[in-house]
């Protein structure tokens, strides 16, 4: 079935009937549970050992790059062993010589309902994400090589959640990753830092969207599912290929990044080819900047801008655009992200971007999450086509296991067949070890 295209017919599947109504029950259920836990918390973003910094925060501290990446990965297991107190101190997770690894495994469930139609999708993805420091950490120049190796499933021979978005006509995806890829090496790349590690250069095979277009609640294992927020729907990023970014930090706040990688799929489909013959490239330049802002806590502006040459392999047309994003942390365990984006020509599916979201640190520990965003856009391919989202989830931390009920609602043009409107629900679980 082609992207955007509804299903010929709308004959309701019992099963599908039966998961969606489900999954919106226990949802609602969780979250309204969850706002319970959220107003009866004592002090929000404080937890032991941590000083009430949340693990999305001092990765983007660390410039890890994304959650979801191979540092990202690592960086967030050692966080969350370091929380429990099951580390003493600063000391990391190494096996034999300078290696270190993070298995990790996530599942969604996701139900899609209006008054025409009902589909649900599970997918489950485990990923074992390797880092070999080759030479000393002190080094003049350390050097590492990072390895990520994935497998994305569908769960009970039924749809992936990330096939709902054409199942219902959506421009983006309800769900980033979560699909039916099998066994995929996105990445496996070489990092090496020069000048005190202000420079920071990566090459070889990598999604070189981890340290582009990036904000601290960009994860859809973590935060937000819907590409609206997890994912950049209005910037025509590739998926995973051969590529290089470099990467230069001032101590003054300051940081630019240089990119390019050869264009093998796109972002919002998540596929991984290995294709050496590409000759399509995207070149991408991003300045950033991190300063005190209200209140005196920390904030950030970032820019992006970006070129891609066609993929006739995707049906996707060249095209050219700009991203901005601004973060602002807050008192009392909230923090928040505004973004723009803007594209010309058919690289992205998107023609503009606008969204905006909130979450908190709750629970008594302050390792769980309430988050809430919001979404418009405008297709690349309709003049005028416009659809919005609306996106809440609660995240419990349960020792190793995270789990995520969350609700979201989509409207807008040729969305969900003739009602223009469709209602979410999905159910996540992950564990780091």
């Amino acid at each position: 079935m082609k992207r955007g295209a509804l299903p010929a017919s709308m004959v309701l599947r019992t099963p599908a009937r039966w998961s969606a109504r489900a999954l919106l029950a226990s949802a609602g259920l969780c979250l309204l549970l969850g706002s319970r836990v959220v107003a009866f918390s004592r002090e929000p973003g404080r937890g032991a050992g941590t000083d009430g910094v949340a693990e999305e925060e001092s990765l983007a501290a660390l410039d890890s790059g994304s959650a979801d990446g191979v540092s990202g990965a690592i960086h967030g297991r050692n966080w969350l062993f370091r929380h429990q107190e099951t580390l003493p101190g600063q000391e990391t997770l190494r096996w034999w010589h300078g290696v270190e690894a993070a298995f990790t495994y996530d599942a969604l469930a996701m139900g899609a309902l209006n008054n025409h139609m009902e589909e649900a999708g599970m997918s489950g993805e485990a990923a074992l994400s390797l880092r070999w420091q080759i030479n000393a950490d002190d080094a003049p120049r350390p050097l590492a090589l990072a390895v990520r190796v994935r497998s994305r499933d569908t769960l009970g021979g039924g749809l992936a959640p990330s096939e709902l978005r054409g199942e219902t006509g959506a421009l983006w995806g309800y769900a980033d990753g979560f699909n039916d890829s099998g066994v995929e090496i996105p990445e496996l790349y070489f990092q090496q830092r020069f000048f005190d590690d202000r420079l920071m250069v990566r090459y070889g095979q990598m999604s070189i969207d981890d340290l582009l277009d990036d904000h601290t609640m960009r994860s859809a294992k973590k935060s937000f599912l819907n590409q609206a927020f997890s994912s950049s729907p209005a910037v025509g990023l590739p998926g995973a290929g051969l590529g290089v970014v470099t990467r230069w930090t001032s101590p003054r706040g300051w940081d630019l990044t240089l990119a390019a990688s050869n264009v093998e799929s796109t972002n919002l489909e998540d596929e991984t080819s290995w294709r050496f013959d590409a000759d399509a490239l995207f070149e991408a330049v991003q300045l950033g900047y991190r300063f005190k802002g209200l209140q005196g806590l920390p904030a950030r502006l970032q820019l992006l801008g970006w070129n891609a040459d066609p993929l006739p392999r995707f049906a996707v047309d060249t095209g050219r655009g700009a991203s901005l994003t601004a973060e602002q942390k807050w008192s009392g365990g909230w923090n928040s992200y505004v973004r723009y984006a803007w594209s010309d020509g058919g690289a992205a599916t998107a023609s503009s971007l606008f969204a905006a979201g909130i979450n908190r640190a709750a629970g008594n520990d302050g390792q769980d999450r309430l988050g809430i965003a919001a979404a418009t856009g405008e297709s690349s391919a309709e003049s005028g086509h416009r659809q919005h989202t609306v996106e809440v989830y609660y995240r419990w931390q349960a020792g190793r296991v995270q789990i995520t009920p969350d609700f979201q609602l989509n409207f807008g043009d040729g969305i969900g067949g003739a009602g223009d409107w469709v209602a979410l629900a999905g159910l996540r679980a992950g564990f780091a070890f």
